[in-house]
């Protein structure tokens, strides 16, 4: 087999690494390639560089996430998804269920900066499409913590996937000796791209990366934050969001890592390969059984403790730790999952994460049954009621986020959830507002892909639905990302 030259996780943040030359075709997570295949380079700055490193990186990820793949057969669409290189000039990366699409941005200098050169941003825009493949169900929920759980859940998918290359291993665990909680190259994402994109705005990203797993940012409920705000601060905006999930993530990996080692002073990177398996697996288990509800951060977090100790009995201390600590679960929240764990009646076996659960606290289940329930048509100067996904199935769990104080909050109910989502998206212009337009009216898939809108309006029987499109890397403060 050939071998091909690749960054191991972003061009920023230099280091290369060898790979066999990989198979787009494989089955059954095919990939789309643009025709003809390019010849390898080993100049970085070509496009035949570029089209290796994509292939290789989502190989690579779709190989790692493909075993908890168990819905479907392969993609959400089909056996194949599509991988646009360089659609054009842009800020941007997104899914959009039959596609990956990725840009390019262009500095004052002229410069370009490729999405797709890094594998932060390919394993990233694959955590979104690996994520639709297990659990479909978040795709068109209108609630901001399940869409910001998507974009955590990318940023999770980039790190864990540059931890499959041997030499990353080896090379972030001399750097960051024993404690993997640094800012490192690990944790920070897309380093390239970020810092591009804050030379065009430093609001946008930070000087060195796009984000940083390395953060102290806590849970605020999010009608109690601003729809946008500085790369530094928080916000409700599904990015600036999701950093408290992966923040959160990043430390329990950590923790993992030292729980898991034979010698917790010098964990080897065989262990730490060991623990990038079993968190996919812990998050995996997590989004299938975790009930969709407003309050959705603290419902997955709670069922990644229960599915933490079909791996190791010591990983549910570690994540409670980190959950607690980020205000994603409350103390009473946790209290009560740690206490069902130790004095249940199967306690010290391992069990399902879909095992049957005390009174006390209920992450699950959810029999899950979407209705389209319509929001107030004049919040969104519309002529008739718009009407949105929900489940139908109220959600029996006591898992609660909590308030600075520590105590547990509710979440809002449905229809604040959805209305505060949905206002925002028609105020930043992301709704295509044509619910009559013909589908196969003449426009090229390439114009599709150029539009900036993450939703549109969609005209079913009676009803004028608001239907999910993409899931875009653009920042939904969208003044910038030109």
């Amino acid at each position: 087999m050939a071998i091909i030259l690749i960054w191991e996780n972003d061009p920023g943040a230099g280091g290369f690494a060898i790979a066999d030359q990989p198979d787009i075709k494989k089955p059954p997570f095919k990939f789309g390639f643009p025709l003809p295949a390019l010849l390898p380079s080993l100049d970085t700055t070509t496009e035949e560089f570029r089209y290796w490193i994509a292939a290789e990186a989502l190989r690579r990820g779709a190989d790692f996430w493909g075993p908890k793949v168990t819905a479907r057969p392969a993609w959400y669409c089909g056996t194949e998804l599509e991988v646009r290189l360089d659609v054009g000039p842009r800020w941007d990366a997104n899914y959009e269920r039959l596609a990956l699409n990725f840009f390019h941005g262009v500095l004052s200098s002229g410069v370009n900066i490729y999405a797709a050169a890094s594998g932060d941003m390919l394993c990233h825009e694959l955590g979104h499409a690996m994520l639709d493949a297990i659990q479909d169900r978040l795709w068109h929920t209108v609630y901001k913590e399940v869409d910001a759980f998507h974009e955590s859940f990318g940023d999770v998918s980039a790190i864990l996937c540059a931890l499959q290359i041997p030499t990353m291993r080896r090379s972030i665990l001399t750097y960051t000796g024993p404690n993997l909680y640094r800012d490192s190259k690990l944790s920070r994402i897309a380093e390239q791209f970020g810092a591009g994109l804050h030379a065009q705005d430093p609001a946008e990203a930070y000087p060195n990366c796009l984000r940083n797993a390395w953060n102290s940012f806590y849970y605020v409920r999010p009608d109690l934050l601003p729809g946008w705000a500085h790369i530094t601060q928080l916000s409700s905006e599904r990015h600036s969001f999701s950093r408290i999930f992966t923040g959160a993530l990043f430390e329990i990996l950590a923790g993992m890592l030292t729980v898991h080692a034979a010698n917790s002073l010098a964990p080897t990177p065989a262990e730490l390969l060991d623990v990038t398996m079993d968190m996919r697996d812990i998050m995996a288990a997590a989004v299938v059984s975790a009930p969709i509800d407003t309050g959705y951060y603290a419902l997955v977090a709670a069922e990644m403790v229960l599915a933490s100790e079909t791996k190791n009995p010591a990983y549910p201390a570690v994540f409670c730790t980190a959950f607690v600590g980020r205000l994603i679960l409350s103390l009473a929240s946790a209290s009560a999952i740690m206490e069902m764990l130790t004095t249940g009646p199967n306690a010290g076996a391992r069990r399902a994460p879909t095992r049957s659960r005390t009174a006390n606290i209920k992450p699950g289940h959810q029999s899950y049954t979407p209705v389209f329930s319509p929001l107030p048509s004049e919040r969104f100067g519309l002529g008739e009621d718009l009407y949105v996904e929900m489940p139908a199935d109220a959600v029996d769990s006591s898992a609660r986020s909590a308030t600075r104080e520590g105590d547990s909050i509710e979440p809002l109910n449905s229809e604040a959830a959805a209305t505060l989502f949905v206002a925002e998206l028609f105020a930043l212009g992301l709704v295509d507002t044509d619910a009559d337009r013909d589908d196969d009216d003449g426009k090229k898939n390439e114009e599709r892909v150029l539009e900036r809108t993450t939703h549109r309006l969609k005209r079913v029987g009676k009803q004028l639905r608001l239907i999910r499109i993409r899931i875009s890397c653009r920042s939904e403060h969208a003044c910038s990302w030109a």
